[in-house]
Order: structure tokens, then C-alpha cells, then sequence
């Protein structure tokens, strides 16, 4: 039970993972919890008038049509009055990009890295977002404040194919141009975009300062790219950056 409240207040937490496992903590913290694998549970989750007052949204959740990206798009509209926290391992591929996009797109309440799921710091997560904080630790809220970010590495809808495309060539851009049935000149305008927009995203979100050999665009962007792939990889990405599914609730 959280701290200062009654049995009365307990939260209703939703826990968006497709890990049989993964709601032992959460279970362990939160008396009034439910644990949705899939997106047709989601959908008969948040159906009916259950209540839920924080939810916790994984990215990778088993799929090959959909991510956590879907979830939190179906969860701002069907239940806006619900706290969203991204929650992601962030060391494994595209995890920074999801908190940004969860974040800027999507306006997530909070972060809150896999690793710390502990009791304890779940029931402290609920404590604060019930008082209107964010329990997000202080480097990545200050990271966060420039989530916007995410709009320059995914600019246009075709860049995500850009991008695919990228990352099966190995960052050689005639035979990603070749792959997407182009000619090489037609991508130079993505490759000097995405490159200023890789630099900048390394440098606050990574901490990693532009590297002496920066010309050379072609290692960049593919490191970039396998670095993020599940992310600019996902199913679902174009539809999310659609701007009639993107869901900002006020703040």
C-alpha cells in the first residue's frame, strides 16, 4: 500500500506486458491490478466501466501487427483521464525512441525503466502521480523535454521506409535507394536531414557528442539505425505518427 493511503484509495493499475512474469511486482505493490497480454485484452480492459487510474505500457509486446505505441494510443482516447507511464527496459534497441514518441506523442505522465520495477518504487510511482508529480527520475525528465526530438528522426511517413530500407543495405544508401525502387539522389535530402537530426538526438538523449568523423553520414545513420531498429522497425510506427491517432492530453 502506498504511502498515506487508506485501502479505499488504492489504485487501479493496468499493466500493458505481454511477460506472464512480469506482474509479480506489480502484483506484490497494487491490490487492484490488471494484467492485459494482448491488444484484444486491452480492448475488453478498458470496454467495460473498470476504473483504472495508472497505466503502465510496455513496447514490445509480441506482435508482429502492433507495439506499445497502439496501446498508448487506444488507451489516451478510450480512457484520457488515465496516467500513462511508458515502461521499457531502456538499454534494449529503440527504448529512448519509445519514451520520447510515449512522451511527446502520446503525452505519457512518466518513465520508468524495467530494471526498477520493484515494489516499492511502483507504489512510490503511484504516490506521486496520484499528487500531480512525476516520479520520473530528474536526468531523464530533463531528457525528455526535448521529446519533440522524435519528430525530426521520423519527419515524413516514407522516412520510416527510409529507414528500413537503411538498415537492411547497412547504411549504403544506393542500395537502400535500389530497395525502394529510387534513385540514390532522391534520398539526399532524408540522408542530410537525418543525419543533423541524429547528431542532436545522440547528443541530448544519449549524451554521446558528435563524433571528429561526423561526415561520414553512411556509419552514422547506420548505427543509428541497428541501435533503433525495433523501434523504426515497428509495425505500427506509421500509423502512430499519424497526427489524428497522436493524442496530447492537456497538462
Amino acid at each position: 500500500m502506498g504511502v498515506g493511503m487508506t485501502t479505499d484509495e488504492q489504485p487501479s493499475v493496468l499493466l500493458v506486458d505481454d511477460t506472464p512474469g512480469e506482474a509479480a511486482n506489480f502484483a506484490a505493490a497494487f491490490d487492484r491490478l490488471t494484467h492485459v497480454r494482448t491488444m484484444e485484452q486491452l480492448d475488453a480492459a478498458v470496454a467495460g466501466n473498470r476504473p483504472f487510474d495508472i497505466a503502465f505500457v510496455d513496447f514490445n509486446l509480441g506482435s508482429a501487427d502492433y507495439t506499445g505505441l497502439t496501446a498508448l494510443a487506444r488507451l489516451r482516447r478510450r480512457r484520457p483521464g488515465c496516467r500513462v507511464v511508458s515502461y521499457s527496459q531502456l538499454a534494449e534497441s529503440g527504448r529512448t525512441l519509445y519514451a520520447c514518441a510515449a512522451r511527446h506523442w502520446f503525452a505519457a505522465d512518466a518513465l520508468l525503466d524495467k530494471v526498477h520495477n520493484h515494489a516499492e518504487t511502483l507504489r512510490r510511482y503511484a504516490d506521486q502521480l496520484a499528487g500531480g508529480a512525476n516520479p520520473t527520475p530528474i536526468g531523464w525528465q530533463r531528457r525528455l523535454e526535448h521529446a519533440g526530438l522524435i519528430d525530426d528522426i521520423v519527419a515524413e511517413p516514407y522516412w520510416v521506409q527510409i529507414w528500413r530500407a537503411l538498415h537492411e543495405s547497412a547504411g549504403e544508401m544506393q542500395a537502400a535507394a535500389r530497395l525502394l525502387g529510387r534513385d540514390a539522389a532522391q534520398l539526399r535530402g532524408f540522408k542530410d536531414r537525418a543525419m543533423a537530426a541524429v547528431v542532436e538526438f545522440n547528443r541530448v538523449i544519449h549524451d554521446i557528442e558528435p563524433p571528429l568523423v561526423q561526415r561520414n553520414k553512411k556509419g552514422v545513420l547506420s548505427t543509428f539505425a541497428a541501435r533503433h531498429w525495433q523501434f523504426l522497425g515497428a509495425p505500427d510506427l506509421t500509423t502512430a505518427m499519424a497526427a489524428d491517432v497522436r493524442v496530447r492530453s492537456p497538462r
